[in-house]
């Protein structure tokens, strides 16, 4: 069996929707009404300066993320270049950061949770509760116990979601825009009042916290498809989003009302929403904020989850926090205890100091972020990352510098808790993580092998021509993948897969993609994967001996499954993909997710087998002189010429009158496609359907031309397909071409 291999499965689109979704957050829903009662009437200025530090932070975030495209993000390449002391205070700072901006969100949660479900009061171990501490419970619940057991975050349902948050808040730009006028809007930026030095420090370092989510990113460096494009695209472009939809609402807050209303609510943004648009206002934008906090929320006890089992994992932290559940997959040791906290902190915690205090951890981490990249450059003369801050080596220090001073303006508490965090951190490492952690292999030597493309012990999928440099020697022929997943039909697909490759010299390369929950790095799931996956592989290389073709076998490690296939098909350069099904699956006569639909065309000729077996004596190929017909008819006259299978060919026509057009249109198509010795078969009922099982009745192998019908049109009509396999006995193949096809085909058919 061949190397394992990682998938980087997050494109561009994952990637900015992670961006967005965990910095899009609490931020703006409720800290201007705390900042404007602070700090006075200067909103939006803050808000640019936290965007232009972070932005700058966010630069070297993105550099360090492409040199070193490993999960884990900062605690990861602080550990390995500044070593495990720095490492522990950066996990530890990184991880209670993490907890703290997590339990901040949920209190946002529960604070616009209310103007849709009416909240009670709660007591716990002696505490009362006002409703929105309920909420936010609830909210600690949900995305804890979501992440623990495994529930998929991200895919289309995340971009959905963000989407909605965006496109609520650009509404409410767009509609100010329309109804305040233009000295008006201009009005907080122009006629600003003069405020003090101190202030402005103060106020920066509290909707610091708003910009947190940039970071997040590089814990799913290592998952990052095409990371020295996707990663710097994906940060910045997401910050400089969030920052320009930051700035704006607050110059439109600003606007709208005097800064004392601004300053007497929590909900500030709802407030201004309700008198400039009415109740329909005020309900988007509420409903915006929900999505808002609950999706930032379960991002970042992810995040925080990830920080914890990466040290577990090292060695830094117990042995437990670094295992994964059984059963669902996940850090479940490491969820528990982010989880604890975050309680915690929503129990005793306000949203002032929750905001500074996530601020100073994370600066922490930055500064020692900035110190990591100047070591690096300094002591690896051939470090040439795909992406370069600007500046050289000034670009870190000013990171450094400015991460420094805002630090020393979060306020006196803020301050005394991170000093206290780090102390427990060095504390923690001399007294138990000195002894347990492994040695690291010196930074330069590191780089270096991670820079010309070796890998610590997998293949990472994806990266260009890893696939295709271990490959066997390729034949004449084509290359037939085939993923494999269930034990009891992996014969029959393998079986379809090598007398195809057979008959046209060609060779077949299986996988089995082992779906990692979201929740869980790809490259820790690998190394302590069970022998399941090997298990099939090494079956399906014993059922493919007795074609004596090129056979090669990967497990893929992936957070996805039916996406992986494709992504795989790309990364091997199939011409056919053989994958199997189950009949009461929806594929609607497709096996692409929407998605994919929309974004891709197909990598390859596919053909996907029932799960009834695979018997092709007697073959029948219903047609109407398709592409997808045509591939059907290769099929048919390969498996004619290499298990001898008897083919008939099926064509349905209206009545009697249409019987020798029928037969002459069968007569010509057999003969374009090498089949004239199949027996040609006309049928009159006019229903394709009825016909089609009828004739399969006394067929072993029914092999369908996926059908024709768009994506809109199969989402509300019945397929074709679909219809026909519930009514037929035999097995089915459905077969499609891979064609370029226009936007509006896809959507909407031919």
């Amino acid at each position: 069996m061949g190397e394992n291999e990682l998938a980087r499965d997050v494109g561009l689109v994952g990637a900015v929707t992670i961006g967005i979704g965990t910095t899009l957050g609490a931020g703006i829903f409720v800290l201007p009404s705390i900042v404007t009662a602070e700090f006075g009437p200067m909103l939006w200025l803050p808000f640019a300066l936290a965007g232009a530090l972070a932005f700058v932070n966010a630069v070297l975030i993105a550099e360090f993320a492409t040199a070193l495209p490993r999960s884990g993000g900062a605690y990861g390449w602080i550990n390995r270049t500044l070593g495990p002391l720095f490492g522990t205070v950066a996990g530890v700072a990184g991880w209670a950061s993490t907890t703290t901006v997590t339990a901040f969100y949920c209190i946002g949660f529960g604070i616009y949770l209310g103007f849709f479900v009416p909240l009670p009061e709660g007591w716990l171990f002696g505490i009362t509760l006002d409703p929105e501490r309920m909420g936010a419970l609830l909210a600690a619940a949900l995305v804890v116990s979501s992440n623990y057991l495994g529930v998929r975050n991200g895919g289309p349902a995340g971009v959905a979601l963000v989407a909605t948050m965006v496109t609520a808040l650009v509404g409410f730009l767009l509609a100010a825009a329309v109804t305040l006028e233009p000295a008006v809007l201009a009005a907080p930026v122009v006629d600003r009042e003069a405020v003090s030095t101190s202030g402005l420090a103060g106020a920066t370092a509290v909707v610091f916290v708003s910009y947190l989510g940039y970071a997040k990113l590089a814990a799913v460096a290592g998952e990052i498809r095409n990371p020295a494009r996707t990663l710097p695209l994906s940060i910045l472009g997401s910050l400089a989003v969030v920052a320009t939809l930051y700035v704006s609402i607050a110059v439109v807050l600003e606007a709208a009302v005097d800064w004392p209303m601004l300053a007497a609510t929590d909900r500030a943004i709802v407030v201004v929403a309700e008198r400039l648009y009415g109740t329909t206002g005020l309900l988007a934008i509420a409903f915006a904020g929900v999505v808002a906090t609950l999706t930032s929320a379960t991002m970042s006890v992810s995040t925080a989850a990830r920080v914890g089992y990466a040290m577990g994992s090292d060695g830094l932290l117990p042995g437990a926090v670094g295992t994964l559940h059984p059963r669902f997959g996940t850090p479940h040791r490491a969820f528990e205890l982010s989880g604890l906290a975050v309680i915690v902190l929503v129990i005793i915690g306000d949203l002032l100091t929750l905001a500074v205090l996530a601020t100073a951890l994370h600066l922490v981490v930055a500064v020692l972020s900035a110190a990591a990249l100047l070591t690096i450059r300094w002591t690896v003369p051939t470090y040439a990352p795909p992406f370069s801050a600007p500046g050289g080596r000034l670009f870190a220090p000013l990171a450094a510098a400015g991460s420094a001073a805002l630090l020393a303006a979060v306020g006196a508490l803020a301050l005394s808790v991170t000093a206290a965090v780090v102390v427990a951190a060095v504390a923690w490492y001399v007294a138990y993580g000195r002894g347990r952690t492994d040695e690291r292999e010196p930074v330069a030597e590191y780089l270096e092998r991670r820079l010309e493309g070796g890998s610590d012990a997998v293949t990472v999928a994806g990266r260009e021509g890893t696939v295709e440099d271990r490959s066997l020697e390729e034949p004449a022929g084509p290359t037939v993948l085939v993923p494999l997943a269930n034990p009891r039909t992996e014969q029959y697909l393998v079986e379809l897969a090598c007398t195809v490759a057979s008959a046209r010299n060609g060779r077949v390369v299986a996988i089995h993609v082992v779906q990692v929950p979201t929740q869980t790095p790809i490259d820790q799931a690998a190394t302590r994967a069970g022998h399941t996956s090997a298990r099939i592989l090494e079956a399906a290389a014993e059922h493919a001996e007795a074609f004596d073709i090129p056979f090669e076998s990967h497990s893929v490690f992936s957070h996805r499954s039916i996406e992986e296939v494709f992504d795989a098909a790309r990364r091997h350069r199939a011409d056919l993909v053989v994958m199997g099904w189950r009949r009461s699956t929806p594929l609607a006569g497709r096996a692409e997710t929407v998605v994919d639909e929309l974004a891709h065309e197909l990598p390859a000729d596919l053909l996907v087998l029932d799960g009834h077996g695979f018997d092709p004596t007697r073959v029948l190929l219903p047609t109407t002189g398709t592409e997808n017909d045509a591939l059907g008819a290769e099929l048919a006259r390969t498996l004619a010429t290499a298990a001898g299978s008897e083919v008939s060919l099926l064509h349905v026509v209206s009545g009697e009158r249409e019987r020798s057009g029928g037969r002459r249109f069968l007569e010509d198509w057999a003969a374009e496609r090498g089949l004239e010795d199949a027996e040609l078969v006309v049928d009159v009922s006019g229903d394709v359907e009825g016909a089609i099982a009828e004739h399969a009745s006394d067929h072993t192998t029914l092999i369908v031309g996926a059908t024709e019908r768009g994506l809109l049109s199969r989402l509300v009509r019945r397929s074709l397909v679909l219809g026909v396999v519930e009514r037929v006995d035999c097995s089915v193949v459905l077969a499609e071409r891979a064609t370029r096809r226009t936007l509006g085909e896809r959507l909407f058919g031919r």
